[in-house]
């Protein structure tokens, strides 16, 4: 390992460190990173990554080299814009588990703030502090069949945002309503034959497409065009630019889901 590169490990550990300390004191001897890791480090272009390999002994730690020449084959330098894609194609080549982490430093450090929000931000869902949350869009007509979908996914660690549970007292609709997108790292529509661009409808689809704009890769709109005795919802105007699909039964639909979750099972993705 380069001594560039040990620095680079080293000073966002230390970084890291205190921010998980403070904010999670109770936690921070079991969190990742803090817990015991070895360290694989290399450089590409004017990056330095360090892949820290959770081992759960704070006690030791061992370090060695990565050859990163693989990544030539994507990307001829990491920029903002592939970072992230970067991040994944390492997890993949090097096999890593979900505890495992990829760090991306820029030689001058200027991304480090940004470095340190995202391990947080992912480890934060991989242990279950912060849950995925998912927005359900459908017609109260359909909410039988929305609420099986919601059982599901709460199965698989998401946690699905639904009016009649998410719903407060006092809290006027549209508020909740709002702020149950501002929540959400996905919202899904269920588009029925009884699914009609009404006021609330209409709004939650706008709601959806402004967390897309501000979150970008971060928020998944999701439409589902179902059946009903023969006949196919119709996707209203504001989601047809997006990407719909039309499952057959309901593990198709989990599956379409899970498929277009910007934030994946075991495996969290975020933008820039």
């Amino acid at each position: 390992m380069t001594n560039e590169s040990k620095v680079a490990h080293q000073i966002f550990s230390e970084e890291y460190t205190k921010i998980v300390k403070e904010k999670y004191p109770q936690k921070s001897h079991s969190w990742p990173i803090l817990s015991g890791y070895d360290v694989l480090g290399g450089q590409f272009g004017n990056y330095i990554i360090s892949i820290f390999k959770d081992t759960g002994n704070p006690a030791m730690m061992s370090s060695g080299f990565i050859d990163l020449e693989f990544l030539s084959e994507y990307v001829t330098d990491i920029n903002s814009s592939n970072v992230e894609m970067v991040r994944e194609k390492i997890r993949i080549e090097r096999d890593l588990k979900h505890r495992d982490y990829v760090v991306i430093l820029a030689t001058n450090g200027n991304n480090l703030a940004n470095e340190l929000e995202k391990a947080l931000k992912y480890h934060e869902i991989i242990t279950g502090v912060v849950k995925m949350k998912i927005f359900l869009s459908h017609k109260s007509i359909d909410k039988e069949l929305v609420r099986e979908v919601k059982k599901t996914l709460n199965v698989l660690g998401f946690d699905a945002w639904l009016d009649e549970d998410d719903l407060y007292a006092g809290v006027p609709l549209e508020r909740s309503i709002m702020q149950g997108f501002k929540d959400s790292c996905a919202a899904i529509f269920f588009v029925t034959p009884d699914f009609k661009d009404e006021d609330y409808l209409g709004s939650e689809v706008e709601y959806a497409i402004a967390e897309k704009r501000l979150k970008k890769n971060n928020f998944a709109i999701i439409t589902l065009v179902l059946e009903k005795n023969g006949s196919f919802g119709v996707v209203p105007d504001l989601l047809s630019s997006y990407v719909y699909k039309q499952p057959k039964n309901e593990l198709q639909m989990i599956q379409h889901i899970i498929k277009a979750l910007p934030m994946k099972l075991g495996r969290p993705m975020m933008s820039n």
